[in-house]
C-alpha cells in the first residue's frame, strides 16, 4: 500500500470546494423554502379572494340589490383579515369588490399588490407580485 502525499497546491483544495459545494446547497435549500413558501402566500390569497367574492355574492342586507359601499369595505376587510392570518400583516395587497350588471349579475373581487420574499437571494428581487380576481354570480340579483 502506498500512501500517498499532496502537492503543495493541493492542500487546500479539498476544504475549497467543500466550500463551494455548502454554499451551492444552503442556496439550493433557502430557493426551496422561497418557492414553497410563494406558492403557499399565493395560494392562501387566492382562496381569501374566493371567500370574499362567495361573500360579496351573497351578502344579505342591499338596498336595491347593489352592495353599498360599508358592505364593501366589510367584505374588503374580512379578505384583509384572512390574508393577515397567513402574512401577518398583508402590507402591499389591497382588495376590491366590484359589481357588473347584465345579462347575469356578477360580484368580482380582485386582490393584488405585492409580497416580500423571507430570504433575498438575488438583488434587485426583494417581493414579487401577485393578482387573483374571482368573479361569482350575484345570488343578491
Amino acid at each position: 500500500m502506498t500512501k500517498r502525499t499532496a502537492r503543495r497546491g493541493e492542500r487546500g483544495q479539498a476544504l475549497a470546494e467543500t466550500g463551494i459545494v455548502i454554499v451551492l446547497f444552503v442556496m439550493l435549500v433557502m430557493g426551496t423554502i422561497e418557492f414553497g413558501r410563494a406558492w403557499m402566500i399565493s395560494n392562501m390569497i387566492t382562496h381569501a379572494a374566493r371567500d370574499g367574492a362567495r361573500l360579496a355574492a351573497t351578502w344579505p342586507t342591499r338596498t336595491g340589490g347593489a352592495i353599498s359601499s360599508t358592505d364593501k369595505t366589510t367584505i374588503q376587510n374580512q379578505v384583509q383579515t384572512e390574508m393577515a392570518n397567513v402574512l401577518g400583516s398583508p402590507t402591499g395587497l389591497t382588495a376590491t369588490v366590484s359589481q357588473a350588471a347584465g345579462t347575469i349579475p356578477t360580484v368580482q373581487l380582485r386582490v393584488n399588490g405585492s409580497v416580500p420574499y423571507l430570504f433575498q437571494l438575488l438583488p434587485g428581487m426583494s417581493s414579487f407580485a401577485v393578482d387573483r380576481t374571482v368573479t361569482f354570480r350575484d345570488e343578491g340579483n
